[in-house]
C-alpha cells in the first residue's frame, strides 16, 4: 500500500524530465525582428540595455520575462554581442538584418539556425529526410526535452517556421542542412570535429541553461511595457467598520494620463460621491 502510494506520488511530480536542454518556444523570425530593432538604435555600434528595451515600447524596461527570453534567443543564435554593459549586433547579426545582400542574409540565417544547440541537433537528425508533421514533432520535443504538451506544440511550430525562414526545407518537405536556394555554401577550413569542440567551449551549455531559465513552462512572452490593472473595487464604509486614515505617496510619473485617472478612480479619488 505504501509502496504504491509512493510510486504514484513520484509520477505526479515529475512524469518526464527529458534529457536535452535549451529548447525555446519562439524561433529565428522573432530573434531577427529583435535584431532589426537593435540595428535601428545601435547600427554597428553599441547602446545601453535600456535604449534597446525602449525599441519594444516607450515604457519597456531591460528586465522581466520578455527581456530575458529576448536576450536568450539573440545569444542562442549568436546575433548579439556585449561590450561591458553595452549591447550591439554581432557580425552575424549585422548580416542577418542586411536585406540588401540576399545571399549573405540567407547564409546568415542558416548559420544562426545551426548556432542554437537544440535547433542544430534537430536539423542534423532530420537532414535529408522529410520533416515530421508538427504534432508528431511536438510529441518528440515533449519527451526529449521534458516539456508540457502546450510548450512542445508551440516550440515545434517555431522550429518549422525557423527552417522555412532560413529556407532549409525544400518543396518536398525535406530538411536541407545546406539550404535549398542556389547560393554558394559557406566553406569552413576547420574540421567538423574541431568546430563542434569550439562551439561547446564557447558556451553552448551556458546558453542552453539561459534559454531554459528564460522560457518558463507556464510563461507567455509579455512585453515589459504591458501593464495589467486588475479590477479594484472601491471601499465602502459601513456602520460596522470605523473610518481609517491612511497616508501614502504614489509615484505616477511613469504612467499615461488616462492610466493615472483609472488608478485614482480605483482608489476613490475620482471626484465622484
Amino acid at each position: 500500500m505504501t509502496e504504491s502510494n509512493t510510486s504514484s506520488s513520484s509520477s505526479a511530480v515529475a512524469p518526464n524530465k527529458g534529457v536535452k536542454q535549451g529548447l525555446p518556444y519562439v524561433g529565428l523570425p522573432a530573434a531577427e525582428e529583435a535584431a532589426i530593432k537593435l540595428w535601428g538604435v545601435a547600427r554597428r555600434g553599441t547602446v545601453s540595455p535600456e535604449a534597446f528595451a525602449r525599441q519594444f515600447g516607450e515604457k519597456a524596461k531591460a528586465s522581466g520575462s520578455g527581456w530575458d527570453s529576448r536576450l536568450a534567443m539573440l545569444r542562442g543564435f549568436k546575433l548579439i554581442r556585449a561590450e561591458g554593459k553595452q549591447l550591439g549586433l554581432s557580425e552575424l547579426g549585422q548580416k542577418i538584418v542586411n536585406s540588401s545582400d540576399p545571399e549573405a542574409q540567407f547564409n546568415a540565417r542558416r548559420e544562426a539556425i545551426m548556432n542554437l544547440k537544440a535547433y542544430r541537433e534537430l536539423v542534423e537528425s532530420f537532414n535529408q529526410t522529410a520533416l515530421p508533421d508538427s504534432s508528431v514533432l511536438a510529441t518528440k520535443l515533449q519527451f526529449d526535452y521534458g516539456k508540457t504538451e502546450k510548450f512542445a506544440a508551440r516550440a515545434a511550430q517555431s522550429f518549422i517556421d525557423s527552417l522555412k525562414h532560413a529556407e532549409m526545407i525544400d518543396a518536398g518537405n525535406i530538411v536541407r542542412k545546406e539550404g535549398v536556394v542556389n547560393v554558394a555554401p559557406v566553406v569552413s577550413l576547420v574540421p567538423a570535429s574541431e568546430m563542434a569542440e569550439k562551439t561547446d567551449q564557447n558556451g553552448d551549455q551556458e546558453v542552453a541553461f539561459e534559454i531554459d531559465r528564460a522560457f518558463e513552462e507556464d510563461g507567455e512572452i509579455a512585453e515589459p511595457s504591458e501593464k495589467v490593472f486588475p479590477p479594484v473595487e472601491r471601499n465602502v464604509t459601513s456602520e460596522k467598520v470605523p473610518n481609517v486614515s491612511l497616508s501614502l505617496t504614489l509615484d505616477l510619473s511613469n504612467f499615461r494620463a488616462d492610466e493615472v485617472v483609472r488608478i485614482l478612480g480605483a482608489l476613490g479619488f475620482d471626484g465622484r460621491d
